[in-house]
């Protein structure tokens, strides 16, 4: 009985066509819910009540969103020129930080000499809170203090905060090999 072997060669480029338009981000997973009220928020930093009923929060409870939303939003800078990203889902209390957060860094890079806490209210201006307006000075505690580290990171190392190049030709799985 003959044996038939049969290979197919697919171009599977033609999948990855507007891959510049679907956008990748570094989402958090951060979740919080007060032990006391049961409100979801997160305390960014030491020293901070709980904004709905009071609680103080011990430092073991503080969160890291300030780093993972520098982090995030230096990965959108250096990938899409941007700190906010188009398609945006928000799974944990740690998404709506940063897609805040990310708010208020495009306007501080836009108004490099504006007070953080300034920047803060802008941002907070232009924020469809929803269900988060009971936190709304927690939120602006929140954005100065984000300012106030993107700037001093963004000034320890101003490359890091730059667009990366594009590459001049795309490579998505396939070799291009040169006759030498």
């Amino acid at each position: 009985m003959p044996f038939y072997c049969v290979v197919l060669s697919v171009d599977l480029t033609y999948l990855f066509e507007g891959i510049n338009e679907a956008e990748m981000t570094l989402k958090s997973q951060i979740d919080y819910t007060c032990s006391q009220c049961n409100r979801a928020w997160l305390p960014h930093r030491s020293g901070l009540l709980c904004p709905i009923c009071g609680r103080p929060v011990p430092d073991a409870e503080v969160t890291g969103i300030l780093d993972e939303a520098l982090e995030s939003a230096r990965f959108n800078k250096r990938l899409y020129g941007k700190y906010d990203v188009e398609y945006w889902l928000t799974r944990r209390m740690g998404d709506r930080y940063l897609e805040w957060g990310f708010k208020a860094l495009q306007i501080a890079e836009a108004n490099a000499g504006r007070a953080p806490q300034a920047i803060a209210l802008s941002a907070l201006m232009e924020i469809n809170l929803e269900d988060a307006a009971d936190l709304r000075e927690h939120l602006v505690d929140f954005l100065s203090v984000l300012v106030e580290k993107f700037r001093v990171a963004k000034t320890a190392a101003p490359d890091d905060w730059e667009q990366m190049p594009a590459p001049e030709k795309p490579f998505f799985g396939r070799k291009i090999i040169d006759d030498v």
